[in-house]
Formats: structure tokens, sequence, C-alpha cells
């Protein structure tokens, strides 16, 4: 890459003497096509060959830039020795740079085209075409190695008068095969468009995006080099031929991430701006300082006044290309402002994937939470790179990227990451504040659908049997006294046991030994409930406990002791409760256990119910021959 610039530098920097010495300057003996090319095809085949060795298209680009800028190289060697004195080999090096040119002008709009973009022919049919392609070129250099030097004199002012250089008698191959040759290029020119559109109307819609820019450019550079050929002021246009083909390869690569080569694209606009800056910094010492300055002075004006602008173009590129990559800074602060303008839980992970994506330049980024996809950006391809997320030394999820990235780019989501797990993490618990709050309400619509059926089915037909009872009982108070009695005695009986079961609706809602005892104490009234079928041992030791961990752990317990004395055939039972950050309860009985799959009743799905709206956790081992033993922690502190 650097020996390409180098080359074309060199070009430039004897430039000044040459127009001195009454030489044609670049652009209309064509030298300036040549450094324009010899950049433009050459610096991105270095990066594709460096990247991806096996790339025909890469390597072809390589061929091609290299001609182009060793050519012109050794013309300017040549030109300045023919006319300035007399250098070892010029002769022979202008000889060289007559013909060299001819196979890479004329295998873009032919090979590359035919191969582009992978690097193979669209099917094994256009081989034809193909051979055609290099019949035309091999036909056009060999005509160009046999013509004098002296023909490129046509175009102006290039070797002092009476010049003959080498092979000054051959006048090139015969004009039949000139002509064969000629119609060769021409058909391989237009199949190689051909097979363009070929691609673009087999491929998918994806390939098509990215064909439809390199369609247009190569129809572009086409167009451009046929209207060289038809007005007399075609030197400029042939310079910028080539420009057209790799703008249309840069936008397939910046928006469409063809071969996923971002360093090309990067650097090659980066040495694109180069060769522009090279060229103006040669116009402007040519025409200002050429006359006093000889050409070592001129070159080194020339890279100090271009050395700072590549370093401006580099940035530039750099930031098209990889976006905020080598800029952490920046990144994180377009990350906190997505972040800061994020509105509903799903909202903040799509901003921050989408900015990360931009940030990035890469097709596709995802967040996962235990294995799911919560927000994604772009089009889901490989996944190549999984960033984990930590947040307080807990694994609070998964970054996905898919391209593979560079150590830098590593290193700026190691930065990143801490970051965006604050968001994810915060995602998480916003997710189970919600789920919580789902629980909670459908817990709530339990509640009341038990106190619903509780009034409804049980006080509800007492009190209208009451009613209809007491009606009966005042008509009989006069007929039948005894009678009325009876039924007024029935009466009281039913309302006690009404009473009854209000006060049980009541306390189910919340037991009174709760308030009136504390948790300790309610547990053991609890377990002397069971006197005579089973003994019940409480160890307590508790502070005072939020209502609902107290109420939790009380219906656990009552559940638990029911089960011992009725299932498990229990005599002893103890209850072992303590309370830090964690409120744990212990419930062990010598009962026969419970069988290897135990049937999941409403008991056991009440506690684990219970267990997991608080956020704790429901543990029961049995099967062992010692009885069953429960274990329940509640949280008592968040997180």
């Amino acid at each position: 890459m650097s020996a390409l610039v180098l080359l074309v530098a060199m070009t430039l920097a004897v430039e000044p003497r040459l127009r001195h010495l009454g030489v044609t300057g670049i652009v209309e003996r064509f030298d300036a096509f040549r450094c324009v090319a010899g950049l433009a095809f050459g610096v991105p085949g270095v990066l594709v060959v460096a990247q991806r060795p096996a790339s025909r298209v890469g390597w072809l680009m390589v061929v091609i830039g290299t001609a182009q800028a060793a050519g012109v190289a050794v013309g300017a060697y040549g030109l300045l020795g023919i006319n300035d004195g007399g250098l070892p080999g010029d002769d022979w090096a202008m000889w060289v740079s007559n013909w060299i040119w001819v196979p890479a002008y004329l295998a873009v709009p032919t090979v590359l085209l035919l191969i582009f973009p992978d690097g193979r022919l669209p099917s094994p049919r256009w081989r034809p075409a193909l051979t055609v392609a290099i019949a035309g070129i091999a036909v056009a250099t060999l005509d160009w190695i046999l013509q004098p030097v002296t023909l490129m004199g046509e175009v102006g002012r290039m070797y002092p008068p009476g010049y003959q250089g080498v092979f000054a008698h051959l006048t090139g191959v015969p004009q039949a095969v000139r002509t064969a040759g000629t119609v060769c290029s021409l058909i391989a020119v237009v199949a190689a468009v051909a097979s363009l559109v070929v691609r673009y109307r087999r491929s998918d819609e994806q390939m098509r995006r990215r064909l439809q820019w390199i369609v247009a450019g190569a129809l572009l550079t086409v167009s451009m080099l046929g209207l060289a050929l038809m007005v007399p002021w075609g030197a400029p246009i042939v310079a910028l031929a080539c420009v057209p083909l790799s703008a249309g390869v840069a936008v397939a690569v910046v928006a469409y991430r063809l071969w996923d080569l971002d360093l090309l694209l990067s650097r090659a606009l980066a040495f694109g701006a180069v060769s522009v800056l090279l060229l103006a910094g040669y116009a402007l010492i040519a025409f200002t300082l050429g006359g006093v300055l000889g050409a070592g002075a001129a070159a080194v004006l020339v890279a100090l006044a271009v050395h700072p602008l590549y370093l401006r173009a580099s940035a530039a590129a750099n930031r098209l290309v990889y976006g905020d990559r080598d800029d952490p800074a920046r990144a994180l602060r377009r990350l906190g402002a997505r972040l800061s303008d994020a509105g509903s839980l799903e909202d903040p992970l799509e901003r921050m994937a989408a900015e990360i994506g931009r940030v990035l330049r890469v097709p596709y980024v995802a967040v996962e939470e235990r294995g799911a996809v919560v927000a994604s950006w772009g089009d889901r391809g490989e996944v190549a790179e999984r960033v984990p997320l930590h947040h307080q030394s807990h694994d609070v999820g998964t970054l996905v990227v898919g391209e593979r990235l560079r150590p830098k780019d590593r290193r700026l989501l190691a930065e990143l990451a801490p970051h965006i797990a604050v968001a994810v993490h915060a995602h998480r618990l916003g997710a189970d504040l919600e789920r919580s709050h789902a629980r909670l309400l459908a817990a709530r619509q339990e509640e009341r659908d038990r106190l619903r059926y509780e009034l409804h089915d049980g006080v509800g037909p007492t009190l209208a049997a009451v009613a209809l009872q007491m009606d009966r009982g005042r008509r009989l108070v006069d007929t039948d006294p005894g009678k009325a009695k009876e039924i007024m005695d029935d009466l009281s009986a039913r309302i006690r046991a009404t009473v009854g079961n209000v006060r049980a609706i009541v306390n189910d809602l919340r037991p009174p030994p709760l308030d009136d005892l504390g948790l300790a104490g309610a547990l053991a009234e609890l377990g002397k409930g069971f006197a005579g079928h089973l003994a019940v041992e409480v160890e307590a030791d508790l502070p005072v406990l939020p209502a609902p961990i107290e109420l939790a752990t009380y219906r656990i317990a009552a559940e638990a002791l029911t089960n011992a004395a009725r299932h498990a055939k229990a005599s002893h039972c103890t209850v072992h409760v303590r309370a830090r950050d964690t409120l744990e309860l212990h419930i062990d009985d010598d009962g026969v256990g419970l069988s290897s799959a135990p049937r999941q009743g409403i008991g056991l799905t009440s506690m684990r119910r219970r267990s997991e709206e608080l956020g704790g956790t429901f543990e029961l081992r049995s099967g062992d021959g010692t009885g069953t033993h429960l274990i329940v922690r509640l949280p008592l502190t968040t997180s």
C-alpha cells in the first residue's frame, strides 16, 4: 500500500521538472488517470487480499492498481531521462510504461465486472465471455508492445526532436488482428455489464441492494470511457472514469456491508482523498513554484502539505465506516442521551441496541436475558460476538453483535458494557416489578373471589333462611307458641354459626393472634391447637417483621402442620424460625413422608405460591425415611 502511494508521489514530484523541460502535462498525456486508477484499485485490493488471501477480486484489483502505479512511475522516470540528459534504462522504462497500462485498463470494464463481487462467474455459461475478454486484452497489449514508443507523442510534446526509442521500426499487430481484438473487447464489455444485470435479477433482495450501486457505477464508468473516445477533450474524463465504479463499491460496502470489509473502505476513502490532495498539491506547486524549485523540494512541499490533511481525511473516513468506535467518550455521551430519552420499560433497551449498532456500524445488535432476546436492532444474521453483561458481580444478560470486532472495538464494548448492564438490570427489575404487580393483582382478585364465594354461597343463603324462619316464627307466636319457641331456638343456633363463619372469614384474612401475639406467639398458639394429635415444638426469635412476611409465614406453617397431622401421620413436629436479611422457616416432622412423586395439591401449591410471591424459595424434602422437611426462605430486604 505504501509502495503504491510512493510510486504516485514520485511521479508527481518530478512533474514540475518535466513541465519546465516542456513535456506535455500529466492530464493531457493520460498519466493523471493512471495515478488515480493506481490508488483507487490498488489500495483496496491490498486490503482485500490482506483480509481474504483467496479473494480473486482482491488480487485482480492489486494487479490493476500495481500496473497503473508502476507504469506511470517508470514513465515519469523515462521521460525525465530522455528529456534531461539521460538516465540508466530510460528508453526501456518508457517502453514498459507505453504498454503496461493496457491490460490493467481493459480488465476493469471486462474481467473485473464479470467476476464481481464474489470472484466467480455467474455460471459456467459465462466462460466464453471471459475467454473473449482475455483475448481482447491480449491482442491490445501485444499491439502496444510492438508499437514504437513515440506513438504516445501524438498527444503532445513528450520527446526531444528526432527521438526514436526502442522498436522504432515496428508498427504493431496486423490491422485485421487489431480490429478483431477491439471487437472482442467491446463484446466483453457488453457481456460484463450484462452479467451484473443477470446477477441482479437472480439475487435476493439483500444482494440486489448491494449490486444496484455496483451496476450503476459500472454503467457510468463504461459510459464515461465511451464519451472520452468521442470528444476531443476526453483526457480529463478518462482520468475520472474509474471513480464511479469505486464509488459504487464504496456505497455497497458502507450501506450493505459487501464483503464485510470495513477496513478496506476506510483506508480506500482515506487514500482516495490523499490521491486528490496529491494531485492538488502538484498542481499548486507546478503552476506557482515549479520553475523555481527542483523536483526534490517540490516533493517535500507536497508531503508536508498533504500529511496533516491525510490525518484529517483518515479520521473522517474512520468515522464514516466505523462510527464512534475510536471515540469512547463520544460513544458514551450518545448512549447516555439515548437512555435518558427512553420512555417505557421496553424502550430503553431498544434504543440502546439501536445506538450500539450505529456507534459500531454493525448490521445487528441484540440484548439477551436468560437466553431470550429482549431487544434487537437490524437484520439478524450470523452471531459473531457475545459480550457478557455484569452488574454488581451478577450476570444480568448478554450483548450480541452480528459482526467480528477488532480488539479496539472489544475494548470500547468493555467500557460500554457496565453502562449497558445497568440498563439491562433496570429492565429486569422493572420486568420483575411488573410480574409482582400482576401476581399481586391476581392474588387480590383470587381473595375477592373467595370472599364472594364465602358470602354468596355460605353467609348469604344462611341469612336468607334465617329471615324466612323468622317470619314463620312470628306468625306462629299467637297460634302455636311451642312451635315458635322451637323455631327461635333453631334460629339462635344458626345465627351463632353464621357469626362463627364470618369470624372465620375475617380471621382468614389476617389471623388475630398475629396482631395480639406477634408471629412467634401466633405460631406457638397454632401448635397448641394440635394437642393430643401432634406435639408441636416452636423455636422462634424474631424482630418486628413486615405484615406480608408474617402472614405468609403463618399460613405456610399452618398448612404444613395440617398436612403433618392429616396425611403424614406424624406425632412430633418442630418449627424453627429465624430472621436476619432473610427469614428462614424450617418445619420437620417424624411422619411417613411423601411419595417419590407427590401430587401437587391445593396445599402444596398454595405454600409454594405464597413463597414465590414474596420473591422467596420453597423446598420440600422427603422420602429418606426421616419424615418431611420443609424449608422456606423469604427475603426481608430488596437489592
